[in-house]
């Protein structure tokens, strides 16, 4: 019963996220349009100006959302650091009826409904639009299915630990240059995880620490095929890893900041 309850309370908490959504809609579909539109005109035009060779075009560009992601997630960390620091309107959400687990489980959900209203337009009229640099009969559906949420998943858990276990003021300061940028420039994001490994093995394996390589790699393989990228399941089963280790670290954040005693 104590389950369901909490199933019911969940359930409330996520269809009020719905609608304050609902109520701020026009302002995220404004925030869809630039996006969509640099990174159409830049991997579509710019690129191909360039010399990049057509057959990168689509890999590169499913690469790159990792970028909005990131962007995307460093808004909500200093949203939710703020809150801690200051506004705690954490309290608020402390006296609700039901554990801790349940209402940040709230939390991530709210964040991955956030950042997939803004990021699939990339994934759908993006590609749309590109359609000449996809060769759209290797899709495969389930791929996306699994994921998309998956890739959603881990960034929404990756930067809820994140505020909970480091101060503000760190964040603003080092966040960038000492984690996130490093993160993302390394994790196959830009380039194919398989062309590293030809060049230099051992930095492709270095490669394979960082999460962000199974998130630009198995979105590409669930859009391209698995033949020359990391295998889409692969991806798959390495997110859910990573997954929980953020899980676990937002545990150890929660505890120091909620309940230092």
């Amino acid at each position: 019963m104590s389950t369901l309850k909490n199933a019911r309370i969940l359930r409330v908490l996520i269809s009020k996220d719905l609608k304050m959504i609902a109520a701020n809609v026009s302002s995220i579909i404004i925030d869809c349009i630039p996006p969509l539109i640099v990174q159409v005109t830049t991997f579509g035009y710019l690129f191909p100006l360039l010399g990049t060779p057509s057959a990168m075009i689509a890999p590169t560009y499913l690469g790159s959302m990792t970028s909005l992601l990131f962007h995307l997630g460093y808004a909500f960390v200093l949203k939710t650091s703020f809150n801690l620091e200051h506004d705690r309107f954490i309290d608020y959400h402390l006296t609700l009826p039901i554990p801790k687990r349940w209402l940040f489980a709230s939390f991530i959900i709210n964040h991955m409904l956030e950042v997939a209203i803004v990021t699939l337009p990339l994934f759908t009229i993006g590609v749309g639009l590109l359609h000449t640099h996809f060769n759209l009969a290797a899709i495969s559906w389930l791929g996306i299915a699994i994921v998309y949420p998956l890739i959603l998943a881990y960034f929404s858990t990756f930067f809820l630990a994140f505020s909970y276990s480091l101060s503000l003021s760190w964040i603003m300061a080092n966040s960038w240059p000492r984690i996130l940028a490093p993160m993302w420039w390394i994790g196959a994001t830009l380039v194919v995880w398989k062309k590293v490994y030809l060049w230099q093995p051992w930095i492709a394996y270095c490669m394979l620490l960082n999460p962000i390589t199974y998130a630009a790699e198995g979105i590409r393989a669930a859009f391209l095929g698995n033949q020359d990228f990391i295998p889409w399941p692969l991806c798959a089963v390495m997110l859910s890893i990573f997954i929980v280790f953020n899980c676990v670290c937002l545990v150890y954040g929660v505890k120091k900041r909620l309940d230092p005693v």
